[in-house]
């Protein structure tokens, strides 16, 4: 990863992942006929043994949001009108992260942040020669095999500018397009590593993709069903971040790659609520909670440690009556439940596997 401009947002650094969907070898029995890629962290890198992740990365202010990369999209003959529809126009809630930008929307940064850490970790450029049809959902266009594409790959490792310098050499326009907005989350307040990350959502026609692994932060590359990630994270094959495993959960209610791709696109233009885990310690758990949950506070911001509850996760649940929350036992042991309905129109928890609080 290239060193960033360090930009906060009350000090949690600004950056952006993609979650990537390929389409499936035909299976018409399959349960997906999707799969999701995961990255798997480097030891230098990850927080946690088989820490895998989406591909993505820190915004960088002087790459990402570089005024050269207004030029270029004139002299591509992209117009302001085609730009503005990159903008979401969320009613109320914005948050911070998507509404700071300087020279041109973050909408439009924040997308080529993920753009660009996905060419840097896995090689895949998500590019296209010309724009048509843009306010349809429709899959992303990708570069196969870009002219000398390790090289390049290296060079956008070391300086994040030189991501705008590669599509004027190929002459491709990023495909900002094709990525929907997916969701908002912030690291919890007791993180010591403290990020506001946007997820978008884009679609590959196949998940046979020859991959270029960035050898200093990925170690190997996955593509798995949600029901495989969930699976395997349960199994601890792989370990998932507690959000990303909340998203999984989500992705487990699509099984068909047509139907999510229709929904991601639909649903982005209701845009995000900031999403930010509140913490609490019972006896023989620990305890996330999200809004919605009775157990949510005002100011979650403020909770820099875990609030201790002298009771354990069976008595606290069994009054438990609106609730959005995930309970960590271990690693490799992880509960959901969710009553309440989803913001922004949002997927619901798939129910294999959130959890009737009653039956705990």
């Amino acid at each position: 990863m290239a060193t960033s401009d360090k930009v906060r947002v009350n000090g949690y650094r600004p950056s952006a992942s993609l979650i990537l969907a390929g389409k499936a070898v035909s299976n018409s029995e399959a349960q997906f006929d999707y799969n999701l890629l995961l990255i798997k962290r480097t030891e230098r890198t990850s927080y946690a043994l088989n820490h895998c992740v989406f591909p993505g990365g820190v915004f960088d202010a002087k790459a990402d949001e570089s005024t050269d990369w207004l030029t270029y999209f004139k002299h591509c003959g992209i117009t302001q009108a085609q730009l503005e529809l990159l903008k979401c126009r969320q009613a109320t809630g914005r948050p911070e992260l998507l509404s700071r930008g300087v020279n041109f929307s973050r909408d439009i940064s924040l997308r080529l942040t993920a753009l660009r850490e996905t060419f840097e970790e896995v090689g895949i450029l998500l590019c296209c020669t010309s724009l048509k049809d843009l306010e349809k959902g429709q899959p992303a266009h990708m570069l196969l095999h870009p002219l000398d594409r390790e090289l390049w790959q290296q060079r956008v490792h070391n300086d994040a500018t030189q991501f705008l310098e590669l599509c004027r050499h190929l002459s491709v326009i990023p495909d900002l397009w094709a990525l929907s907005e997916w969701s908002v989350w912030r690291t919890p307040a007791s993180a010591s590593r403290k990020y506001d990350t946007v997820y978008y959502f884009a679609a590959l026609e196949t998940s046979q993709v020859d991959l270029l692994l960035e050898p200093t932060e990925v170690a190997s590359a996955h593509w798995l069903h949600p029901g495989d990630c969930w699976q395997q994270s349960q199994e601890g094959t792989i370990w998932l971040p507690f959000i990303l495993l909340y998203e999984t959960a989500r992705l487990m209610s699509m099984h068909r790659w047509e139907h999510l791709l229709l929904f991601a696109h639909n649903r982005s233009a209701q845009g995000s609520t900031l999403l930010q885990p509140i913490y609490y310690r019972t006896t023989d758990c620990l305890l996330g909670v999200l809004p919605g949950d009775e157990l949510y506070l005002a100011k979650p911001e403020n909770c820099t440690e875990s609030i201790i509850l002298p009771s354990s996760i069976k008595e606290l649940n069994a009054f438990a009556r609106r609730y959005n929350r995930y309970m960590i036992y271990g690693f490799e042991r992880v509960d959901f439940a969710c009553n309440v309905l989803p913001l922004n129109g949002h997927l619901a928890l798939s129910a294999l596997v959130n959890t009737r609080l009653a039956k705990l």
